[in-house]
């Protein structure tokens, strides 16, 4: 018997069994493939714009992915620096084989079972799960979380051929798709996509523009590990795309299955396919290309995720700056998966009509290996919460990118994989990268679950001392100067939040929508039609999209 067992070990199975093994629960990871645990289907890169912020506040919650990032990099770059440090965030390009064995050496410290095999049946008693079987054996728990990633019922597509994978040469979760199409609700469809990989060799790199990393400081993504003084920054390149490229791609769309109905999900609007890039922004005459150091002296090709055919893939790459004799060595794909509508979870992450079924990663609809351990983190804590009859606890939009984004999820759904930004929070002025552990000082002093209380005892400490005027720490410095610097501007901030929800309460009482001249003349009838009592109704309705919701609030503010 297991107290807890988590199906799959990508980024958010791996948070889970990391902060579920500083507990005494008995745990269960069940795996297809012991070898791929915390593979970087995608890009080798971690961290960026929002991202970043999640690693960070994963970090503070003694959780890995912001260790793993730094201590496995192979450049270390900050981004946005000509913008405030509220949006600032942090970027590490990864040696993939690095940071895979940097796991599994976390793991032979950890009291956690790996086992190799498929889960194809949840065992569930008075909408209760109780257990697991698999392909090979059962076994029981009091409680489970999934965190299947592309899995379910996950079909490749590259041209005209499919494959019933989650992941190239990965076979999918077909009966486990069905069973939870069944217990909990249809499952819908979402699509992603991976770049084509090159030689390193054959690259005019004369013809790219450099990136290299930053030096003195080193930035880093996580506070617990300290960065070597013999650290390297490789160089990483950009290139551009050319109108021979928009004529490839204008010649393949007939070819691809994006293009011609056989994949319905719904892809990431912010990391959009080649082939969408120049189908949605004909005008735009280039795009750019980021060519990022891989393992096997490969060039990965960030930005250039697409699902052509071999001989499209190939002329598309020849008609790119500088890639006019390059050689493929894995061709890019899509995949096409279930995910379940997560306004079915509670933001415990445990399902609403499954007790002790929680569910993290992109089966929730997101994309992205930040958001995943974000949610992996956050399903270990309250899977160990519910075992042990205790409160759930959970972030809030209030104090943290990670509670705006599991508000987000389980409160509006999602119709795309979902991504997080700075400009989703109106607290972004406080939900810094550099002041996460701050924030999240108190949740460790009463989470009994998680030990890593060494470092966040020093940070006070030197609190202390910055006082008296000894051991100041730089870090420390830049806290107590940012603090100052955006002192006012949060005032500002929460006046305008506090005002905005007052608007938000304002009662309407038969309001005529017409008057406000820069709505469409759809929303404004259906508004009438709907007669919502008070703004904060107009959420619930559905045609309601933030532009036009912040069209209504500034017409309000005036009348305030």
């Amino acid at each position: 018997m297991q107290d807890i067992i988590i199906v799959g070990c990508g980024h958010a199975g791996f948070e889970a069994a990391t902060i579920l093994s500083k507990t005494k629960n008995k745990i269960l990871i069940i795996t297809k493939n012991i070898d791929n645990i915390g593979e970087l289907s995608c890009n080798p890169s971690i961290g960026g714009l929002g991202k970043s912020n999640l690693v960070r506040e994963v970090d503070s919650l003694g959780g890995y992915i912001g260790y793993l990032a730094t201590k496995s990099s192979i450049q270390l770059k900050k981004i946005s620096t000509s913008k405030g440090e509220a949006v600032q965030c942090t970027r590490s390009q990864i040696n993939r084989k690095k940071y895979k064995n940097n796991i599994k050496k976390i793991f032979k410290k950890k009291n956690i079972k790996i086992l190799q095999d498929e889960v194809v049946k949840l065992i569930i008693k008075n909408d209760t799960v109780v257990g697991v079987k698999t392909k090979n054996s059962s076994f029981l728990s009091r409680a489970v979380i999934l965190t299947t990633g592309t899995f379910l019922d996950g079909r490749i597509h590259i041209g005209s051929i499919k494959y019933k994978e989650g992941r190239i040469n990965e076979k999918n979760s077909f009966i486990l798709s069905k069973q939870l199409n069944y217990l909990i609700e249809p499952l819908k469809k979402l699509k992603t996509g991976t770049s084509p990989r090159i030689s390193f060799k054959n690259i005019e790199f004369k013809n790219l523009k450099e990136q290299r990393g930053d030096f003195n400081p080193i930035p880093s993504l996580s506070e617990r590990y300290k960065i070597s003084k013999n650290y390297k920054n490789m160089s990483c390149w950009t290139t551009k795309t050319t109108e021979k490229t928009k004529e490839i791609i204008k010649k393949s769309l007939k070819t691809s299955p994006m293009y011609k109905n056989v994949i319905n999900g719904n892809s990431p609007r912010y990391c959009p396919s080649i082939e969408d890039k120049i189908y949605r922004f004909y005008n735009n005459k280039k795009h750019s290309v980021f060519l990022e150091p891989d393992e096997n002296n490969q060039i990965y090709l960030s930005g250039l995720s697409t699902c052509l055919n071999y001989k499209f893939q190939r002329l598309l790459l020849k008609s790119i700056i500088g890639l006019e004799n390059c050689k493929i060595t894995k061709l890019g794909y899509s995949v096409e998966y279930n995910f379940l509508n997560p306004k079915n979870l509670k933001k415990s992450l445990e399902s609403k009509k499954i007790k002790g079924l929680f569910f993290a990663g992109q089966i929730n609809g997101t994309t992205g290996y930040e958001e995943a351990a974000s949610q992996g983190i956050v399903a270990g804590i309250n899977s160990y919460l519910y075992v042990n009859s205790k409160k759930y606890w959970y972030p809030n939009k209030k104090n943290s990118y990670i509670g705006l984004m599991i508000n987000d999820l389980t409160t509006n759904g999602i119709t795309e994989p979902y991504r997080i930004f700075t400009k989703k929070s109106e607290n972004k002025l406080n939900f810094r990268e550099d002041n996460s552990s701050k924030r999240f000082f108190n949740v460790l002093k009463n989470l009994k679950i998680i030990m890593n209380f060494n470092l966040l005892k020093y940070k006070k400490k030197n609190i202390n001392n910055l006082i008296n005027n000894i051991n100041i720490n730089k870090n420390i410095i830049k806290q107590i100067y940012l603090h100052f610097k955006y002192k006012n501007y949060i005032k500002i901030q929460n006046f305008s939040l506090k005002k905005k929800k007052n608007i938000k309460n304002f009662k309407l009482m038969n309001f005529n929508f017409f008057k406000i001249k820069n709505l469409s003349k759809e929303i404004s009838e259906k508004l009438n039609k709907e007669k919502p009592k008070n703004i904060k109704d107009i959420l619930n309705i559905s045609v309601i999209k933030n532009d036009s919701f912040k069209t209504i609030l500034n017409y309000f503010k005036k009348l305030i």
